[in-house]
């Protein structure tokens, strides 16, 4: 699942970055553009279900600072410092305290999925904390996703930023420039870490079918709510985007995530030609997800597909690109992959050195 959300992943920026006006305006592009919306869900879900799989396995060990915990911590840590990185306006610090506008800055402290995802996995990790077991984990989990889902648009009326400042506040809501606040998004990731626990249940039980059954009525049960919902004469929340917060709206694409986990389960496998580059891909999401932004859209070490093409191209040009840039990604993958472990140490230097090279040029660079 997290291999395809990947490449759709892929396709979906390299097409933005060349796809023209016109193109745009079509119909065909609007329902493209929907499906594509369930992209950055199915990614959270199965962050999320990863997360329970790996902790259950070692619970007691994420109960007390342990080398695992301390471990995930620098995770964490490793993904917000990516995702600043990623939306640095330039490669200088010097220009970043004395030469930055505020829109620059607004960028700068933009919420993405890198962001959400850290922040949702030390919500997850709390959880567990003060969870005595996987089950309190589990039941808990659905109750604080709950809670997340039903205040969204409450807190979506709320300017943040004079209370929290303009660091913190994109991480609530798009009152500031944010992408991916933890309202809503955030939800996706716990519902997959509690459901994660309960198929573990089902898993060790020999109940697998019978969890994926249930997943499915459930996935209908959840999208005929969000639809019925919806349509009652009276609302407890004040007017709102339904695209963006409304809690209707999540229980509609969450239904679409389970149709998806379940679909998955019984596909099995896929054909071996597709099979092993979705799961390189999958696997390699953080290296993929930082390299294809910068070929898309640019960065401060390069210009990308967005500054040498421009979104001129009409769609079969745009999906052809985006189909070269995925077969480069995967090629990366391979490539990363094969000197990881037939060439450790020199990789490892390697990466050092390029991290060392950029750091030094941020904090030298005057302009």
């Amino acid at each position: 699942m997290r291999g395809v959300a990947v490449v759709v992943m892929v396709i979906g920026h390299s097409v933005d970055s060349v796809l023209s006006l016109d193109a745009r305006s079509t119909e065909a592009f609007r329902m493209y553009d929907a499906v594509r919306g369930f992209t950055a869900p199915i990614f959270l879900f199965v962050a999320g279900f990863a997360f329970i799989v790996v902790t259950e396995r070692r619970w007691n060990e994420y109960h007390a600072f342990s080398r695992p915990l301390r471990s995930r911590l620098l995770k964490v840590l490793l993904l917000l410092t990516v995702g600043y990185v990623l939306h640095l306006p330039f490669l200088s610090f010097n220009k970043l305290l004395h030469g930055t506008k505020p829109e620059e800055y607004a960028l700068l402290f933009q919420v993405d999925v890198l962001h959400c995802v850290a922040v949702s996995i030390v919500i997850l990790q709390v959880l567990v904390l003060l969870s005595k077991t996987p089950r309190i984990f589990g039941l808990i989990t659905l109750k604080t996703t709950a809670i997340i889902v039903l205040a969204t648009p409450l807190v979506w009326t709320v300017d943040l930023a004079r209370v929290i400042g303009p660091v913190l506040a994109p991480y609530f809501s798009q009152k500031s420039l944010s992408i991916f606040p933890i309202f809503p998004f955030s939800g996706f990731m716990l519902s997959g870490g509690a459901l994660g626990h309960f198929f573990l249940v089902a898993w060790r039980n020999g109940r697998e079918k019978e969890f994926f059954g249930g997943i499915i009525t459930l996935a209908l049960m959840v999208g005929a709510c969000g639809v019925l919902f919806d349509l009652l004469p009276v609302s407890i929340y004040p007017p709102h985007d339904y695209w963006k917060v409304s809690p209707n709206f999540f229980l509609v694409r969450m239904s679409a995530v389970l149709l998806v986990t379940a679909g998955f389960f019984y596909l099995k496998k896929l054909p071996g030609i597709v099979e092993h580059p979705v799961l390189a891909l999958g696997q390699a999401s953080l290296l993929v997800y930082a390299v294809h932004l910068g070929v898309a859209y640019g960065s401060p070490l390069n210009i990308g597909l967005q500054q040498i093409i421009g979104k001129i191209l009409p769609y079969y040009a745009a999906a052809g690109v985006s189909v070269v840039v995925l077969g480069g990604m995967v090629v990366l993958v391979y490539l990363s992959e094969y000197f990881r472990t037939h060439h450790e140490w020199p990789s490892r230097l390697i990466q050092a050195g390029f991290a060392s090279t950029i750091t030094y040029f941020f904090f030298t660079n005057p302009w």
